[in-house]
């Protein structure tokens, strides 16, 4: 468990260097919208962004996995996430989820 540890810690690094790639997308989101905290009731486990960590995620975004609601800050996120192992997923999740406590 302990060599997973620094293998975790640096995906969730090199994923927070990737920032959130909104782009410009069709509704006309870009990076600064990310970043922005999104009015209404957060619904996922996590406050911020399993991505990025540090964009607030938009309560509107969100996705299942194991049995709970994971968000995200923009819909770009969405194809990183896919994109990635169950241990990945695992360990951004708790990265995002530790985040968010005070």
């Amino acid at each position: 468990m302990r060599r997973l540890m620094p293998i975790a810690a640096t995906i969730v690094a090199a994923m927070a260097l990737a920032a959130c790639n909104c782009g410009s997308n069709e509704k006309g989101e870009n990076e600064a919208m990310c970043k922005e905290v999104k009015p209404g009731a957060v619904t996922s486990v996590n406050h911020y962004c399993v991505i990025n960590s540090s964009d607030p995620v938009n309560p509107k975004l969100n996705k299942e996995y194991k049995g709970q609601q994971v968000g995200f800050c923009c819909k770009g996120c969405y194809k990183k996430w896919d994109a990635m192992s169950d241990a990945e997923k695992d360990a951004a999740l708790a990265a995002a989820v530790a985040k968010g406590k005070p």
